[in-house]
């Protein structure tokens, strides 16, 4: 049964995960994206899916950066599971203003370890974007995982 993790962040402001009760266990890494790749008439980013042989099934991605990211994680023989947009994380900024966010990949190891991966390129990482990556890595050290944050460079 899904639900709420609730974490504490070191500057007292409050921060959710919303993620599978169990998410230390197997099984996380076999559900669904949490939103969709949207794909319009001009957009600046290439969505698309890619065939996982590791899944057996498509994983989403947003950008080239991704889908090489995805294929990376695909081709290493330690990786037993790979999600897209595996998961949404919820806090509140020192303004009090709701930020959310959700990761690129989960990907699960054969010894039981868990990985997030954000993908961005490296001219657009801006300060918003940083922001996010660092509560990224503040929910995975909760939740015993890594975390990586892939760029172009």
């Amino acid at each position: 049964m899904g639900g709420f993790a609730p974490l504490d962040l070191a500057d007292s402001n409050s921060f959710w995960a919303v993620a599978y009760m169990g998410m230390g266990t197997e099984g996380f890494e076999a559900g669904l994206p949490v939103r969709g790749f949207p794909s319009y008439r001009g957009q600046r980013n290439f969505p698309g899916l890619y065939w996982s042989a590791t899944t057996g099934g498509h994983v989403g991605f947003e950008s080239w950066l991704e889908r090489d990211h995805a294929m990376l994680l695909d081709f290493t023989p330690e990786v037993t599971g790979l999600l897209s947009q595996p998961l949404w994380l919820f806090w509140q900024n020192d303004k009090g203003r709701a930020i959310s966010h959700a990761p690129d990949y989960f990907a699960r190891y054969d010894d039981g370890r868990g990985l997030l991966v954000d993908c961005r390129p490296l001219d657009r990482v801006d300060e918003r974007s940083a922001a996010k990556f660092a509560v990224t890595q503040l929910a995975c050290e909760a939740a015993g995982w890594g975390e990586d944050c892939c760029t172009d460079k």
